[in-house]
């Protein structure tokens, strides 16, 4: 069955994921996840793509970012890949493919579903056992959205900023917002949603951006459709 075209609308933020091949680690030093950031700055400024969001894993990466047109997300993933790929296989006398396919995107409402995905984002390596407290993971946003440290090429989505009036108050809120874990059913959508590319968005949203896409917005239901009959 043939892929459907990916959702992206320029002003709408993406959900991106990226892994390694076979899932194996992608990152095996510092050096290597600080390349990785280095390039994804620089491609995300030249092609107009703003970067709210990340985590760095050790098999996997989470963004969330606008783009600014159709086609940022694409060409920032694309050059960061091709980049990081060379130096891996460089690096460890390898060859052929690091990443396993083709990135994963979805379309996230930004008023219901923005800070949602953020704390998807950043509460990844406490989910995994990783570190005991987020700070302590220095490779993702969550540090500079609790002022820990400022990461210029930040650029803090409405949503964020709505947390309160003051930094001091914004980062107070998302520290507690981040501390307090993700069920299992908020889970459970953010990666479905995810994994197969529909919208995290409300029905209103939907209905708003149907006529923009030329693809199904919500999957179909199972099994052949009903026959109309006369009577």
């Amino acid at each position: 069955m043939a892929r459907l075209p990916r959702v992206v609308l320029a002003g709408y933020p993406l959900h991106i994921m990226v892994k390694g091949h076979n899932s194996q680690p992608i990152f095996t030093s510092d050096e290597e996840k600080r390349a990785y950031l280095e390039w994804l700055r620089d491609a995300a400024r030249e092609y107009d793509l703003a970067i709210h969001a990340y985590v760095l894993m050790p098999n996997h990466v989470h963004i969330l970012a606008t783009p600014k047109n159709d086609v940022s997300a694409s060409r920032v993933m694309q050059s960061v890949g091709r980049r990081y790929a060379q130096m891996f296989n460089h690096t460890h006398g390898t060859t052929g493919t690091v990443w396993e396919g083709r990135y994963r995107s979805c379309l996230v409402d930004p008023d219901a579903y923005f800070l949602l995905c953020q704390k998807f984002i950043e509460q990844n390596p406490l989910r995994a056992g990783l570190v005991q407290k987020p700070e302590d993971w220095h490779w993702s946003s969550y540090r500079h959205h609790v002022g820990a440290e400022t990461i210029p090429w930040i650029s803090d989505h409405p949503g964020y900023w709505a947390l309160a009036n003051t930094p001091f108050e914004r980062q107070l809120a998302w520290q507690k917002a981040v501390l307090d874990p993700m069920n299992k059913t908020e889970i459970e959508k953010v990666s479905s949603h995810l994994n197969f590319g529909w919208p995290l968005a409300t029905d209103q949203l939907l209905k708003q951006l149907t006529p923009k896409i030329n693809r199904p917005v919500v999957p179909r239901r199972a099994g052949r459709p009903k026959k109309l009959t006369n009577k």
